[in-house]
């Protein structure tokens, strides 16, 4: 969440990306809720293994009309994309040696004249990470 957070441009307000979707009526023109997901296991060697956690958020972009809609969700897209692609070690953090991101869903928007509008899309991340267990 910290790194989405990172594009200030677009998350100037740190309830913009969140876990509570309750956020999302405080009308912010772009939002990121995070929801807990799955991650897998394997052993490396010892006490290691590798871990791979899937991260699930979903990207909201308000818009007023139907022209502006997916200009504006286009152009944030891109810039999560490049985030987390132009840093695959997620700010040096300790075992993680990959970050992959994807669309884990259709684009999804309210019809014209809904007040709110949005344009909605599942992102996912999976983020490996070796990690040591002490026994």
């Amino acid at each position: 969440m910290e790194k989405l957070r990172s594009l200030s441009e677009y998350f100037s307000n740190p309830k913009q990306v969140s876990t509570d979707i309750g956020d999302l009526k405080k009308g912010f023109r772009y939002f990121a809720h995070f929801i807990p997901s799955t991650f897998a296991t394997s052993r490396v060697d010892g006490h290691d293994k590798e871990i791979v956690w899937n991260i699930i958020f979903d990207l909201h972009v308000r818009y007023s009309t139907q022209a502006e809609s997916v200009p504006l969700f286009k152009a944030i897209r891109a810039e999560v994309i490049d985030l987390y692609n132009s840093d695959p070690w997620l700010n040096k953090t300790p075992g993680v040696s990959r970050v992959a991101i994807s669309a884990a869903s259709e684009l999804l928007q309210d019809l014209p004249g809904n007040n709110p509008n949005f344009i909605i899309q599942t992102m996912g991340l999976a983020v490996s990470q070796r990690v040591r267990f002490a026994f």
